[in-house]
């Protein structure tokens, strides 16, 4: 749990595979979002994206942190291994999708003026990023984003078919956000957002070999 009664399960890898959705409680609680169930549809996000990190990401978690309440690594023992949380919310392509409310397809990182000099480059070799906004259409509440990244720049042609991935998937985890997550509970989030407390196993940053 984010708040700190227990810690999650190892993080899985994008080799696994499992039934996300079948790990979802009857009623998500957003301060608490389903670890486990989360940590499955990123597997599923690595897979059909085929890159080899891929996350759930929820803004406000955590004050001045990305929390990556879904996380799946790559297989490949030579490749860093991304933890859950990234400590600065000018690191990585996240907050621009968040912030701008649209799905972000960038094939090559070094290809954009606005995108180059963003610090995940030199630290951790991020060549591409795709990444949707979940955002909560009962409220107008952006929950945070999903994303798959990669260290290989992708063709130009692969940028259409990857946003309408990444949107098929995003609609694909907000519909149990929607049946599970209580309007009460969403309306409340949207207007009064707050810094939680995640655990330790939760909050060391970056990527790591």
């Amino acid at each position: 749990m984010i708040n700190g009664v227990s810690s999650p399960e190892p993080t899985p890898t994008a080799g696994q595979q499992g039934d996300w959705e079948s790990l979802l409680p009857d009623v998500i609680d957003p301060a608490n979002p389903p670890v486990g169930a989360f940590d499955g549809f990123a597997v599923l996000l690595a897979g059909e994206s085929e890159l080899p990190w891929a996350m759930v990401n929820w803004f406000g978690a955590v004050r001045g942190q990305q929390l990556f309440v879904g996380l799946a690594n790559p297989a490949d023992p030579d490749l860093p291994q991304a933890d859950r949380t990234m400590p600065e919310l000018t690191h990585g392509y996240c907050p621009d999708v968040y912030n701008n409310r649209r799905t972000l397809i960038l094939n090559d990182t070094l290809g954009y003026n606005q995108f180059a000099t963003n610090p995940v480059i030199d630290e951790f070799g991020i060549r591409t990023y795709q990444g949707s906004p979940l955002i909560d259409e009962r409220t107008g509440h952006v929950w945070g984003t999903i994303c798959a990244i990669g260290q290989n720049p992708r063709p130009r042609t692969v940028g259409r078919p990857a946003k309408l991935l990444m949107e098929h998937l995003r609609d694909l985890l907000m519909k149990p956000l929607y049946e599970r997550v209580p309007l009460a509970s969403a309306s409340h989030h949207s207007t009064t957002p707050r810094a939680l407390t995640a655990p330790a196993a939760l909050t060391r940053p970056g990527f790591h070999r």
